[in-house]
């Protein structure tokens, strides 16, 4: 092979790679972005638009939840607000979150939601600073009250949300299989994952069970067909 034929060959490789990864070329997700920079949280529907506002945070805006929510017709988080026009099956969701409830409270939670099609059917991830049945789980809330569906044993799971610092989110749901992943700062190890095709499909979002904070830099990518 001449030295021209050799450079041209790993041109065409060069752009396959490309082309292939997550972002490149010849990927066709579709991603929806919400920096909360415009001042607005255009895209977003609260459940109490009272408990959520668009506030200053060092010179960037993010999204606030400002007051815990109303316990609903079954146990399940109360407070969410979500991205409205976006019913999903696969996807990603990223971002980042603050808790804002005192530290010394084990059980201080952030939540993100998946598949959300009604009040009573969802799935969400709870983000907490201990773990236990209930507490920094993968739950199913299916017309009843929220059971825990991750793998991780009871009270095994690693919880990271222990102070008033922002963390870095992902989760993540492949629909053919069911197979859901959810990462807090390290995005590449999972701290909690499940297996689960109860719902399918729906809108995703963010939010807690019964505490305030933060959100900011709310990605959804979802994979073209």
């Amino acid at each position: 092979m001449t030295g021209r034929a050799s450079v041209a060959l790993a041109a065409v490789v060069l752009l396959m790679l490309v082309a292939c990864r997550p972002g490149g070329r010849g990927d066709r997700s579709r991603v929806v972005s919400s920096d909360f920079e415009t001042g607005t949280a255009e895209g977003w529907t609260p459940d109490d638009p009272s408990h959520w506002r668009v506030a200053g945070d060092n010179g960037s805006k993010v999204y606030e939840l400002t007051a815990p929510g109303t316990p609903g017709a079954v146990r399940a988080p109360a407070s969410r607000s979500m991205l409205a026009g976006n019913d999903v099956a696969s996807f990603e969701f990223s971002g980042r979150l603050r808790c804002d409830a005192d530290p010394a409270v084990a059980v201080r939670d952030m939540c993100v939601f998946f598949h959300y099609q009604d009040p009573t059917h969802f799935y969400y991830v709870h983000f907490a600073g201990s773990s236990d049945g209930v507490h920094n789980i993968i739950g199913l809330v299916d017309g009843a009250d929220r059971v825990k569906i991750n793998a991780e044993p009871a009270g095994a799971s690693v919880f990271r949300l222990t102070d008033r610092a922002w963390h870095a989110f992902k989760v993540t749901c492949d629909a053919p299989t069911g197979e859901i992943r959810a990462y807090l700062d390290d995005m590449t190890a999972p701290i909690l994952t499940a297996r689960d095709r109860t719902l399918g499909h729906g809108l995703v979002g963010v939010g807690s069970f019964d505490d305030t904070g933060a959100f900011d830099d709310l990605k959804l990518r979802i994979p073209g067909k």
